[in-house]
């Protein structure tokens, strides 16, 4: 695995295991941090926040991007270099060196500068001075982390810019969108395991209908970035393909990783790292060819999540991008807030992905997995309250510029003495859960459920692009987009399962006290669907990148509606629909038999929804044509 390190200071509220002597079953949500109490920040603790300007243009960028992903635009893929992002949207070169000016006569040093601001770097007392707001810190796993007492109040200059503080704030950390369920026994070949799984990445290859492989038709020429704390083991993903006999039967090496590190980094066997390595394993499991770069940061803190989308942008290598991470897009806004309105933190996200999708750059991010009951109530935390969870969706899924995956639970072919994983069906019923504590504020939330993200952003508005179907929303954007594997049943917190819940398989730790387990959630999907669009985006050429991939698959969706939709003609069914379930508050179906909040448009038909129909199916697993 090769590692390139990149010299980007910042904040490193790294989540590691306090021993990384031997590798232990991962926990549910990830393992614990070593973490100390809220104290006073000393007057010369050394700080590092963002300051962001907005974009100039908004609506000329709106109308740039919608030209881009039009096939009747004179624009259409004429994608933007960065520079010429910057010349035409970025702040002006004056407006940066005012906003520098100001920050250096406040005691701050620049870190480096980008399209949208800059990284700053100063003393506690210097943020005392200049926002006039205390600061506190705690220390995680050896990293000071820095929280704002209040809301920063910006200096005059920096106030007449607009601009926007970002990396102070006292929000929760996004979290990884999976589940462990448990090691995954060595079982005979023969038979599998059973109709629901655990799945290998082959056995999501042959039900989804992948093309055979090839190196035609194998992600080669397409650059994944995996954005996630933490680092992976290196031997796991041979371990994975090993498992599966890749070399024996194609006689190459198994695939390898690109590991990029941004502001510093993160760990191995951290509280990201199962999930790097799920999501890292999904993506070359659909796409060996493909290079995959896991950007590693060292947490899932709003300001590492942009710096690391940042670079991504500002590097310009990358054209697909998985995320399979998201918080309640409701904890942005005033009411979880003691009325302080974080909301425009999301709307820097926005402008980040504006500038990828206008670059040519595909973003795509799991749906969550606390169903359509995502968000605790804002009580929650408050002394003798009682939470519950309520209607949400997460972020950065709800991002128009986004492509949200959920799904359910596959369920296949299983005949003993075979490896067989044809497509059967698929259901989607939340598994009811019991009341926890998420957060650990020392008080539980009841009315829980497991199962993929979805429903109605309150956030952002609805998109060109969901005016080709019936989302059951006039004004806001709903999620999510598509849907594939996901699982259920998870366990500690499952008050009880139902009969159809599956999970996948990937190797963390192999010959370092892990091994193989099975894992649930949109964490699976997510990067599964990203390992498809690389087939899909290789057949393009040299200019393959497709930007914002949701004009595209609600477009073809659109033609399956209009065809008849589960009963258009064979090679139009581009998605499995009428899939049944229910997400503790949506019902699938709703809100139309073509689009609802579990699975979006449906599942894909990977060689119909991606025009690879000339090709043969993958067909068997450990298979020439499903290695």
């Amino acid at each position: 695995m090769k590692t390139t390190h990149l010299v980007h200071a910042g904040v490193a509220l790294a989540l590691a295991f306090a021993s990384q002597s031997a590798i232990t079953a991962p926990r549910p949500g990830g393992p614990p941090a070593a973490t100390s109490a809220l104290r006073a920040a000393a007057a010369t603790d050394s700080v590092e926040f963002s300051v962001r300007l907005p974009l100039r243009h908004p609506q000329q960028l709106d109308a740039l991007v919608a030209d881009l992903h039009d096939s009747k635009s004179p624009n259409y893929q004429k994608w933007l270099t960065p520079e010429q992002f910057r010349q035409r949207f970025s702040p002006t070169v004056a407006d940066l060196e005012s906003a520098r000016s100001a920050l250096v006569s406040h005691g701050f040093t620049i870190v480096r500068s980008d399209a949208h601001g800059m990284r700053v770097r100063g003393p506690a007392a210097s943020v005392a001075n200049a926002f006039r707001v205390g600061l506190d810190k705690r220390t995680v796993n050896g990293h000071q982390h820095f929280v704002a007492r209040g809301t920063p109040q910006l200096p005059s200059e920096l106030a007449a810019l607009n601009a926007q503080v970002i990396g102070l704030e006292r929000l929760p950390e996004h979290r990884p969108h999976m589940r462990v369920t448990g090691h995954v026994a060595e079982m005979s070949v023969d038979n599998r395991y059973g109709p629901t799984g655990p799945y290998w990445f082959d056995d999501l290859k042959q039900a989804y209908d992948y093309p055979a492989y090839s190196h035609k038709v194998d992600g080669t020429g397409v650059n994944v970035a995996v954005l996630m704390a933490d680092l992976i083991f290196p031997d796991d993903v041979p371990a994975a393909f090993n498992h599966e006999k890749f070399t024996d039967i194609t006689g190459l090496p198994a695939p390898s990783v690109t590991t990029v590190l941004v502001d510093g980094g993160g760990v191995e066997n951290g509280g990201g790292s199962f999930e790097a390595s799920l999501d890292v394993q999904q993506v070359l499991g659909g796409a060996p060819g493909a290079n995959v770069t896991l950007v590693s940061i060292p947490d899932l803190s709003d300001a590492h999540i942009m710096d690391g989308y940042t670079y991504i942008v500002d590097n310009n290598t990358y054209d697909i991008v998985n995320s399979s991470f998201g918080g309640c897009e409701l904890e942005y806004t005033a009411a979880y807030n003691g009325g302080t309105d974080y909301t425009y933190i999301l709307q820097q996200y926005h402008e980040i992905f504006a500038q990828g999708n206008a670059q040519g750059i595909t973003f795509v991010a799991s749906s969550g997995d606390q169903g359509g009951l995502i968000c605790p109530t804002p009580d929650y935390g408050t002394p003798g309250a009682s939470p519950t969870f309520v209607p949400g969706v997460s972020t950065p899924a709800s991002d128009p510029a986004v492509t949200a995956v959920g799904g359910g639970n596959l369920i296949t072919v299983n005949t003993a003495g075979s490896l067989d994983s044809t497509y059967v069906r698929e259901s989607a019923f939340a598994d009811p859960e019991v009341p926890y504590d998420p957060f650990g504020l020392g008080q539980d939330v009841s009315g829980g459920v497991w199962g993929a993200g979805g429903g109605i952003s309150s956030v952002f508005g609805k998109p060109l692009y969901q005016y080709l179907a019936n989302t059951g929303s006039n004004h806001w954007r709903t999620v999510p987009d598509v849907g594939m594997q996901v699982g259920g049943c998870p366990l500690g917190l499952a008050s009880s399962c139902g009969n159809d819940d599956s999970a996948a398989v990937v190797a963390y730790g192999v010959g370092l006290g892990g091994g193989y387990y099975g894992v649930i959630g949109t964490s699976v999907s997510s990067p599964e669907f990203v390992g498809a669009l690389a087939l899909f985006e290789q057949q393009l050429g040299k200019r393959h990148r497709i930007g914002n991939a949701n004009y595209f698959i609600y477009a073809r969706a659109a033609l399956q509606t209009l065809t008849g939709g589960v009963d258009a003609p064979e090679p139009l069914q581009f998605f499995h629909r009428g899939i049944p379930g229910n997400d503790g508050y949506w019902n699938g179906g709703q809100p139309s038999a073509n689009y609802d909040y579990i699975y979006g448009n449906g599942s894909p038909d990977v060689r119909k929804l991606f025009g690879l129909r000339r090709f043969k199916p993958a067909g068997l697993p450990r298979t020439p044509g499903n290695p």
